[in-house]
């Protein structure tokens, strides 16, 4: 982005028919250091909004039995993938099904008197409170013949919706009782979201419906995209932040929750700042970023600390401490110093 200048200035007399190694020495026993260097710029760039983001799965539900007991057999394991009704776990069935078998012959009894006893009362010769007591009779067996067969069925754990088996924290014979809130998770990732968390000063830059590109370092910085869809309008009480969503296509089923991405926002109104080529920076024993000036009339070089901003490419952005039309080193710098002599 950044063009290099070279700064023609006049060769040195008294390097004139000096070896290589005498070029870098003058009469006086001081060091000349051959450098480049390039000029400092202002540039109109299109800025990004960039952020971290982690990848969630679109839905995530916590599959749990309805009813206790220990748990029979368990179909499915981490990573299966399911599809809407499938049974993937069992409860012993014993006792449920013990009551359900009597509950059931109960009811069949009291429907078979029923059956037959309708046609002697609609002739007239059944009194009333026998039929009323046979009514009641049928309406309490059938009554607990639905709860007995309900809870027989709550011993059968059945996907709600198609998806991938995220986690599973069941094995046979365990209480359903000790397994806590998710025997199993399900997860659909046909879809997924990027959560990414927007500083306060950057939120009324994003909206929804708004493009987004990011890469994930764990497919080999593989790029994708997707559109903001949630922002929300509270911040986290900790980090002052605001989440927002992106929600992605995942036809292949390559994004994976908990991944990491680098997300950049579509552009921005383009900005005017001095870019630097980041290789002309350095950092001093405080990590502080400086580069080194050029006085053009003294063939010197001054230290210069500055304050840098966002990478673009190859260049770097400075917040401080250089101004449009400064001449800085871009190689050679490494056996610098402040007030070294320098030759171009």
């Amino acid at each position: 982005m950044m063009k290099k200048t070279t700064i023609q200035v006049m060769a040195l007399a008294l390097l004139v028919g000096c070896n290589p190694k005498q070029k870098q020495e003058t009469l006086s026993g001081e060091r000349v250091i051959p450098v480049t260097t390039v000029k400092v710029k202002k540039e109109k760039v299109a800025a990004e909004l960039r952020y971290s983001g982690t990848i969630e799965a679109f839905q995530s539900i916590s599959l749990t039995f309805e009813t206790t007991g220990t748990v029979e057999s368990v179909m499915v394991d981490a990573g299966d993938h399911v599809t809407k009704g499938q049974l993937l776990a069992t409860l012993e069935k014993n006792d449920k099904q013990s009551m359900y078998n009597m509950t059931l012959a109960k009811y069949r009894q009291a429907k078979d008197a029923y059956d037959r006893l309708k046609s002697v009362y609609e002739k007239g010769s059944l009194p009333e409170i026998k039929w009323i007591e046979m009514e009641t009779n049928l309406e309490q067996t059938k009554s607990s013949l639905e709860i007995s067969k309900s809870t027989l069925d709550k011993c059968n754990m059945y996907a709600p919706v198609s998806g991938i088996i995220g986690s599973r924290n069941i094995e046979p014979g365990m209480s359903s009782l000790a397994i806590g809130s998710s025997p199993l998770q399900l997860v659909d990732i046909k879809s997924v979201y990027v959560k990414i968390s927007v500083p306060e000063n950057e939120v009324p830059k994003i909206n929804k419906g708004m493009k987004a590109r990011f890469s994930v370092s764990a497919l080999n910085d593989k790029g994708f995209e997707g559109e903001i869809t949630n922002i929300s309008p509270v911040a986290d009480l900790i980090s002052r932040t605001y989440e927002a969503k992106i929600k992605v296509e995942n036809p292949e089923l390559e994004l994976k929750p908990g991944m990491v991405c680098d997300v950049k926002m579509e552009k921005t109104d383009e900005k005017e700042m001095v870019l630097i080529p980041y290789q002309s920076v350095s950092k001093d024993e405080e990590n502080k970023p400086y580069v080194y000036v050029i006085d053009g009339e003294q063939n010197r070089v001054k230290k210069q600390t500055i304050k840098t901003g966002e990478y673009y490419g190859s260049d770097l952005e400075v917040l401080s401490g250089l101004t449009q039309g400064q001449v800085i080193v871009n190689a050679g710098k490494e056996k610098l110093s402040d007030n070294s002599l320098i030759v171009l």
